[in-house]
């Protein structure tokens, strides 16, 4: 059993908050797109910074864009909008700076082509069907910023590899385990709904990307089960989903690299049974005559089975990575733990999402992101200013993250 030695982050600098003239300078409009669980609490974030002048927020659902007026009084502006109005939505890109997309990963691509074409810099949290580097060339053409996949995981976790990847010589493996849980699980899947639940039946369908002896490769989603103790939670069960996003591409030369979804014991057994089953297959079939879409089904009915008990939720996140540096082996560990907040009722997951979008979206805001073209969160993160930064605005809202060194 390896020992935990705490070491304290050893940034260069801390990054210095802007002059009261400064934030009177930047005076930045943001539009966010997606006004769910996790876009409302982004929108509610940035208002509330000095930075910020104005928010825009679009979302198809007026009910979404109701609830969301109630809770951010000031610098609010609402407009009913869908992706597929393009004209409406290219009008919109041209009053603001920046754009911070959450809309479910199957309308994140359409959102990040449309913002590259007007030359609007973007920070986005879904997880794409399509790959955002195919929007590289022309991003750089234009010279604006996208950064793709900003939210918890992919995101975060994105973040933590690439501030380990600057302390080491070498990085052999990465492994990542994160999972959304609620406080008081109700049977039978003992899990409650707290991002898109279209996204949630995606992990639990799409191929996974992994590195494997030094090989990217592709495998079965909801295997590599196994078992863990998470700290003040107890033990989880932890199987492989598709949530690397862009580290296979920045670290090609790693060994090993996964990603775990984490859940209360059995739970994947039940999904992988419904995968298996056809459960969610998007091909129709037909009953006495009636055309069925299996997957929109089964998405329907898991969402009253997935929608019982308390709202109260918590987000368990570990990432370690190990390699190399000055000739010595070196496992690093980022771990949090967070809860849903009672007061403003806001979930864990909303806010560990949020939050690193929030955090990046005003450090592009101040132009501290110079790179032009897709933009990764871990490449962000190499700078440690900048990672400290993210840090700092986490820590700020009670999201605390401990880092660890394993010898």
């Amino acid at each position: 059993m390896s020992r935990e030695k705490r070491t304290a982050y050893p940034f260069a600098v801390r990054l210095k908050k802007p002059s009261a003239q400064a934030s009177e300078e930047l005076d930045m409009k943001i539009l966010v797109v997606g006004c769910g669980k996790v876009g409302s609490e982004i929108a509610r974030d940035l208002a509330a910074s000095d930075e910020v002048n104005a928010i825009i927020a679009m979302d198809a659902n007026p009910q979404n864009l109701k609830l969301l007026r109630k809770r951010v009084p000031r610098k609010l502006q609402t407009v009913k909008l869908s992706m597929s109005q393009k004209t409406r939505f290219r009008d919109l890109l041209e009053k603001v700076d920046l754009v911070c997309g959450a809309l479910p990963g199957r309308l994140g691509f359409d959102l990040m082509t449309e913002t590259v074409k007007a030359g609007t810099d973007t920070v986005d949290i879904s997880y794409t069907p399509r790959d955002a580097f195919l929007l590289q060339s022309k991003a750089k053409k234009v010279g604006c910023r996208v950064v793709p996949q900003c939210g918890v995981a992919p995101g975060f976790t994105n973040m933590c590899v690439g501030d380990a990847s600057r302390r080491l010589d070498q990085m052999n493996s990465v492994e990542i385990f994160v999972g959304g849980l609620p406080r008081k699980p109700e049977p039978p899947l003992n899990y409650r709904i707290v991002f898109s639940l279209e996204d949630v039946v995606n992990e639990y369908s799409r191929p996974v990307q992994v590195i494997e002896e030094g090989e990217r490769k592709k495998v079965e989603p909801l295997s590599g089960r196994g078992l863990t103790s998470f700290p003040k939670v107890g033990k989880l069960e932890y199987f492989l989903t598709d949530g690397l996003g862009s580290l296979p591409r920045s670290y090609p030369k790693a060994r090993e690299m996964h990603e775990f979804t984490l859940r209360y014991p059995g739970h994947a057994d039940m999904m992988s049974t419904l995968r298996v089953l056809g459960f969610f297959e998007r091909k129709p079939i037909e009953i006495d005559g009636v055309e069925v879409k299996p997957r929109q089904l089964s998405i329907e009915l898991l969402r009253a089975a997935m929608s019982k008990g308390a709202p109260g939720d918590f987000l368990a996140l570990r990432v370690d990575v190990k390699g190399m540096s000055g000739g010595k082996r070196i496992h690093l560990r980022y771990q949090l733990l967070d809860h849903y907040d009672r007061k403003s009722g806001v979930s864990a997951m909303a806010r560990t999402t949020a939050y690193p979008c929030t955090s990046v979206a005003l450090l592009m805001g101040r132009g501290e992101i110079r790179e032009t073209g897709i933009v990764t969160p871990e490449k962000i993160a190499q700078d440690p200013r900048l990672f400290r930064y993210v840090l700092d605005r986490l820590g700020e809202r009670g999201v605390k993250i401990k880092m660890a060194m394993l010898s």
